[in-house]
């Protein structure tokens, strides 16, 4: 007779050395990398979208899941959020009559991969594929450890509601043919301490609880986080949550890293599909609030600072640099001191200041 079975595990033959799979996770394993993954992808190009300007007020709604079961539950995030999860295909349609935006049918995914092969793009849709979308193994690899990380800790956590007892040199002093009164015994210690009773033990015996070890747990969450982290292009604080820590750090190095991160993604996804999709023109807005206060400090300093040490030209590339504004949108025009140099008018020429009245007569020439 095996140990397993004088302590009453029941195990089909006694050949067999396995005990029970105690307190198992209650999710299986490949949901779990799926949920996880997916909900991964779908918070950066939420997060990507939010930092996004030029969509109408029609088309931004697409982009979110809805609950109606009239409507396409799954939003254009999803969508690109599975795909990129499976490393699959995407055929996208947009009906801008509907306003909606749904996967291609069969004969509207062959009429599209026809038309990509031809002409690479479609009136028909949009094709999309993520299928050398090799980021998305290593995710899965991560999300599968900490799946055991969570399953090592589920059992630790359940393990330290029970109570313990250990009774000294149980197998040494035991005979198989005293094992049931040996049982009997114990099942009435561990009953009477449930109920918070007195009993009565050897010297030698122990009553004891399992202490989940939470200091292994963190460290082999930190150390997964640090690495997809590394993987999807953004600072560990980003995934976690919690601002890098340090002495006098205030969080602008993990604000200035997310937004590059999340810049890619824009580029990489979110600009291509959206603007092929519905056929306009987005553009990148930062949320680094620290960046435009600096931006604002810097024009102010400029006002003050001669064009005999920076020049105008110097001065907009700067304020450009740090507003994020692309050199071709010319979003920051002349000051109106060159406009009226180019006029062939003077500051100095103006009436009332003293200097002339912009006619070449002088102050004293004015009528009386």
């Amino acid at each position: 007779m095996s140990v397993a079975t004088w302590l009453g595990f029941s195990i089909g033959t006694d050949s067999s050395p396995e005990l029970p799979n105690i307190f198992p996770l209650p999710i299986a394993k490949l949901a779990f990398i799926e949920t996880d993954v997916i909900n991964i992808f779908s918070k950066i190009l939420t997060d990507v979208v939010e930092r996004t300007a030029g969509l109408t007020k029609d088309q931004a709604p697409l982009l979110w899941d809805n609950c109606l079961k009239s409507e396409s539950n799954d939003g254009l995030i999803t969508m690109l959020a599975k795909a990129m999860s499976g490393k699959q295909d995407l055929f996208l349609v947009y009906d801008a009559a509907l306003k909606v935006v749904r996967k291609a049918t069969s004969q509207e995914q062959a009429q599209i991969r026809k038309d990509y092969e031809t002409s690479a793009e479609s009136s028909v849709g949009l094709f999309i594929s993520f299928k050398n979308y090799y980021r998305t193994d290593m995710i899965k690899l991560y999300a599968a450890l900490e799946y055991c990380t969570i399953g090592s800790l589920n059992k630790s956590m359940n393990l330290s509601n029970a109570l313990q007892f250990k009774m000294d040199s149980l197998r040494a002093t035991t005979a198989l043919s005293d094992s049931a009164a040996v049982k009997a015994q114990a099942l009435a210690i561990a009953t009477a301490l449930g109920l918070g009773k007195d009993v009565l033990l050897d010297g030698k015996d122990v009553i004891d609880t399992a202490r989940p070890d939470l200091t292994t747990v963190k460290e082999s969450i930190m150390f997964l986080d640090s690495k997809r982290a590394f993987y999807l292009g953004l600072p560990t604080a980003y995934i976690n949550g919690e601002q890098t820590g340090g002495l006098g750090t205030s969080g602008e190095n993990d604000t200035k890293a997310i937004e590059r991160g999340l810049k890619n993604y824009y580029f990489a996804i979110i600009k291509p599909v959206v603007e092929a999709l519905f056929g306009i023109n987005l553009t990148y807005k930062t949320q680094d609030f620290r960046q435009i206060a600096q931006a604002l400090e810097a024009v102010k300093t400029f006002d003050l600072v001669s064009e005999n040490y920076i020049t105008w030209e110097n001065k907009k590339r700067i304020v450009e640099g740090l507003l994020d504004i692309d050199e071709d949108d010319n979003q920051i025009d002349e000051p109106i001191e060159d406009e009226l140099d180019q006029s062939g008018a003077t500051a100095g020429a103006l009436p009332g200041n003293g200097s002339g009245n912009g006619s070449g007569e002088s102050a004293g020439d004015l009528p009386g």
